[in-house]
């Protein structure tokens, strides 16, 4: 999203990201960022609470404004619910980038910078 961001921004354009991982959304030099702390797939907050997610959004548009340097992060003033923590927000099965990052956790970083292993790595 940070690469269509930059071609948007030089269009004119102000945009932000809503991320709930802004290390890695600052590292494609996405112009701002409004880092949420909820979990993927719930990242404006749960089903059904239009109030809350209302101003999850109204709260990263007003970050819009107070972010003049490029790749700034605005830590958004939302905590994870309780009623979020009974959720079962876990993938019925391991993706299997997870499994192989178990088994070859040195390879973290390769994949952090984009360097996929050839397909010659063993799984």
């Amino acid at each position: 999203m940070g690469l269509v961001q930059r071609e948007i921004e030089a269009a004119g354009f102000s945009t932000i990201s809503i991320s709930n991982i802004p290390d890695l959304t600052a590292s494609v030099s996405a112009p701002r960022i409004a880092a949420i702390g909820y979990p993927f797939g719930l990242t404006l907050g749960l089903p059904g609470d239009d109030a809350g997610q209302r101003a999850a959004l109204l709260a990263a548009l007003a970050a819009v404004h107070g972010i003049s340097t490029p790749g700034t992060v605005c830590h958004l003033p939302f905590a994870l619910p309780e009623s979020m923590s009974a959720l079962k927000l876990d993938p019925p099965e391991v993706p299997p980038i997870a499994k192989y990052l178990i088994r070859h956790p040195w390879h973290l970083l390769n994949f952090m910078r984009r360097e996929i292993p050839s397909s010659s790595v063993k799984s």
